[in-house]
């Protein structure tokens, strides 16, 4: 007998999405409805198992029905408001619309006819995506949001527009909060190099971080000119400025 947890069978569907997402040549109109179809799924997966820790018998639409054959299962709106009501957990309103939207354009897929702009769904995948990393990792302590950064093939994620703006505001904003020390990526060339970890928290890149000799200030080696990399970009700009001009600072 082969048997799925829940999150074994949202992990499943995840990598499933990302391998259509990271389609050598991009993604087609037909990946995207897969990608559709396997996020939303996650989603419902991942939100009734946050309401299974909470109690089994919650992830049901009729709780006096837990145990019993026909006993169904909650819909992902449905999971979220019980969530908020018996979990205490606070949904964004955005995480809500993305949610909404994605799961009208499964039912639509799985039970009808269905169109979309391929612009929007690219938007609407990404925050959607962004939603899943984070809960996973605040809600459920996976650690999906770390396997992005490191695995090659997560990583690939970065090449998918639509996830990358959603993940990169969602940073910013949490950085906002969280007071993380950040510099400019020598890769993607987002400020989003986490200073202390030594890895872009957006793209994965990692690299050791060096204090300027003259100014004391963290950068990244590779985003200077001279081969020693003894000063920062700015002091390097300074001095060969002053070099230039016959000058001091």
């Amino acid at each position: 007998m082969i048997r799925f947890s829940l999150i074994e069978n949202a992990l499943d569907s995840l990598e499933h999405a990302i391998e259509h997402l990271t389609a050598e040549g991009g993604p087609s109109p037909l990946d995207h409805k897969r990608v559709i179809i396997d996020v939303a799924h996650v989603v419902e997966l991942l939100l009734k198992e946050r309401l299974r820790m909470i109690h089994p018998s919650f992830v049901f639409e009729n709780i006096d029905k837990y145990t019993t054959l026909d006993a169904h299962t909650v819909s992902s709106s449905k999971a979220v408001t019980r969530l908020e009501k018996l979990g205490s957990i606070e949904f964004d309103e955005s995480d809500k619309q993305a949610l909404k939207i994605i799961r009208d354009i499964r039912n639509d897929i799985e039970h009808y006819e269905f169109k979309f702009n391929e612009k929007a769904s690219r938007a609407v995948i990404g925050s959607v995506l962004v939603f899943i990393f984070k809960f996973s990792l605040n809600e459920l302590g996976l650690d999906w949001s770390d396997r992005r950064i490191n695995d090659p093939k997560w990583i690939k994620l970065k090449e998918y527009a639509g996830f990358f703006e959603a993940q990169k505001q969602f940073l910013f904003d949490s950085i906002d909060i969280e007071g993380v020390c950040t510099i400019e990526c020598s890769v993607c060339h987002v400020e989003l190099f986490d200073v202390e970890a030594e890895v872009c928290l957006l793209c994965g890149y990692r690299e050791d971080v060096v204090s300027c000799a003259r100014c004391h200030s963290p950068f990244l080696g590779s985003t200077t000119e001279r081969e020693e990399g003894e000063l920062c970009p700015e002091c390097e700009r300074k001095d060969g400025y002053a070099a230039a001009n016959f000058d001091k600072y």
